[in-house]
């Protein structure tokens, strides 16, 4: 417990965040995660092939973990200094080049590893001081090879190898299920001495416990992929959200107290781990250190209301049997206590996870929905309904804890995860998203969602929604007049040109070198046009929901400002690219069906001047 709150980021006690801190963590929580860029810097050590390999990346991406496994594959202890080191007879590490004393210092140890004929060196580097120290050193060739890495996420040549861990993903197959059994493993959790866990007390195991479960880890996983398309989820977030859903404040002392002063009634759903997961109980300021922890949130899960899902809370007799079981329904959890006709509002409770605190006391999910729905005592009823919909006592409405609870644990009574996400988030095609990825990822036919991606963009730039004449590319002034995915009503737009559909692809944006030195996860999905990189747009979940909108419904989708630009930018570099049509076209929403319209100016003859 001590150990998983060092993890934690949103706290003082955050040493354990950090590498440099953190051996006395590994004690506990064992070895290192397995990672594809561990492995390959492990094997480049024991190959002892010559060259400069350059790690760069966002802040708590493991690069300085990296470091340590390429020392250990050499039997040498990671350097205490952020210093050119000779480590191992020829090798060299530079754990933090930002750690050298000046720019030119810097500048001069990249400069020198480049020259290096013999030896390895391995630098960690954040992005703005590696570019600053390659512009110093003027190599054009070099300046571009990095350009390259950066945008490609890894590029290598015989001697040097630079590598985008941003491109890391904790979602990966490789990473995830490793990530969750390093806090979780019931190794970690075997229980201090008087736990009241096997009485339905401890919020920390019963935390621990679910997310052992395979379903509730592949919720989460979506839950992390949205966050990933709105920042770079690095290990150290991915970690401390993991640390702050388990443990939260709590200790094992408090707990212990808690219950021996407040029996079951100590604590409740507010502490599990599906309000945690999204930042419950943090407040504002300490959410926002976690760009991962926002991008999650604005996944919306709670908020969005489902009429079957809320119907079960406010009478469970209908549900499912599991559903029953995770509301605290004494019919399925505590039988005896039915034939007993004992049933007070804590009845059926089996952990903190089923109960929530009313202005009337705690009670289970399945009591508040009896108290609202069947009480003749209009106090309790009013009472019921705070604790239902404000949350009042409970710092998180009941219904929001209800919902984000049945999305992870009750995914297979609603139709599957992907029927989960698509009643209980905002945004609905996520799963539809990630199952393309994969087939652009294997080579698989992609010809009919390629078609349904035209249609929702020519909606959304031209209002023209039809996949049949090509991706069209209106004219510049028409596009930035339009506000592509407004409220508007679309109005007919100058057709600049088209790219028939044989000439778009679909590709993931990781492939090649990085499939190979990093552990990716393929959940965005780049359109290619006419075979060229740089005309491509990246079509992250967000843009993917604004798309398939678009094509659904044809109506407003009133997606964010960074994706709309995204697209602008897209359909200009497109409009340079493709020649002008030679005939003047409009593309017109309003016709039916929506059609391409040649205009024929009229022609005026000129008569001679009689004088």
């Amino acid at each position: 417990m001590t150990a998983l709150r060092s993890l934690s980021v949103f706290s003082a006690d955050q040493a354990g965040a950090y590498r440099e801190h953190f051996a006395d963590l590994a004690s506990v929580l064992g070895d290192d995660i397995d990672t594809k860029l561990g492995r390959f810097v492990k094997n480049w050590a024991d190959s002892g092939k010559p060259g400069v390999v350059v790690l760069t990346g966002n802040a708590g991406t493991g690069k300085t973990a990296v470091a340590e496994a390429y020392c250990r594959a050499l039997g040498a202890a990671l350097p205490m200094k952020d210093e050119l080191l000779e480590v191992s007879p020829n090798r060299w590490v530079v754990k933090d080049l930002s750690g050298l004393s000046d720019r030119a210092t810097r500048t001069g140890v990249l400069r020198n590893a480049l020259l290096a004929q013999e030896g390895q060196t391995l630098i960690c580097a954040n992005e703005g001081v590696l570019r600053d120290a390659v512009d110093d050193i003027g190599d054009a060739d070099i300046c571009r090879f990095l350009e390259h890495a950066l945008r490609q996420g890894a590029a290598g040549s015989q001697n040097l190898t630079i590598i985008n861990v941003n491109r890391q993903r904790p979602t990966s197959d490789g990473l995830w299920t490793q990530l969750l059994d390093y806090v979780t493993r019931e190794k970690l959790w075997p229980g201090c001495k008087d736990c009241p866990f096997d009485r339905g007390g401890c919020p920390m195991r019963s935390n621990a416990e679910q997310l052992r479960r395979t379903d509730v880890r592949e919720q989460l996983r979506t839950l992390v992929r949205l966050g990933a398309g709105e920042a770079v989820p690095t290990l150290r977030e991915v970690l401390a959200i993991l640390s702050w859903a388990i443990v939260g404040k709590h200790s094992c002392a408090k707990v212990k107290k808690d219950n021996r002063d407040r029996s079951d009634s100590a604590v409740t759903a507010a502490d599990g781990y599906f309000g945690r997961v999204l930042g419950g109980g943090l407040g504002g300021g300490a959410a926002e250190r976690s760009p991962l922890l926002i991008g999650m949130r604005r996944s919306g899960l709670g908020a969005v209301s489902d009429l079957e899902v809320d119907g079960w809370l406010r009478d469970t007799s209908g549900a499912p049997h599991s559903v029953r079981s995770i509301a605290g329904d004494p019919a399925v959890t505590r039988p005896e206590l039915v034939k007993e006709g004992r049933l007070p509002g804590l009845a059926g409770s089996v952990s903190p996870l089923d109960r929530v605190r009313t202005a009337q006391g705690e009670m289970t999910f399945h009591g508040l929905g009896e108290m609202v729905s069947t009480d003749e005592d209009p106090t309790r009823v009013e009472d019921g309904l705070d604790a239902l919909v404000r949350g009042d006592v409970t710092n998180a409405p009941a219904e929001t804890l209800w919902r984000q609870r049945v999305y992870f644990e009750a995914s297979e009574d609603l139709g599957g995860s992907a029927e989960a996400a698509r009643r209980l988030l905002d945004f609905r095609h996520t799963e539809e998203l990630v199952a393309l990825a994969k087939k652009a990822a294997t080579g698989q036919d992609t010809v009919i969602e390629l078609s349904e991606l035209v249609r929702g963009l020519n909606f959304l730039v031209t209002g023209f929604s039809s996949p049949n004449e090509g991706l069209i590319v209106p004219d510049p002034a028409c596009l930035f007049a339009r506000d592509p995915g407004s409220f508007r009503p679309a109005s007919p737009s100058l057709v600049h040109g088209q790219v028939h559909l044989e000439n778009l692809a679909l590709q993931v944006p990781d492939r090649g070198i990085v499939e190979n030195v990093l552990d990716v996860d393929h959940v965005d999905v780049e359109l290619v046009a006419d075979g060229q990189t740089d005309l491509a747009l990246r079509i992250s979940p967000r843009m993917y929901e604004a798309i398939r909108e678009a094509a659904e419904f044809q109506g407003p989708v009133g997606q964010g400002v960074a994706e709309m630009n995204d697209l602008r930018g897209f359909y200009g570099r497109l409009a340079e690219h493709l020649p002008a049509d030679s005939s003047l076209r409009v593309a017109d929403p309003d016709s039916n069906p929506p059609a391409l319209v040649t205009i024929t100016l009229p022609h005026f003859v000129g008569r001679g001047i009689r004088r």
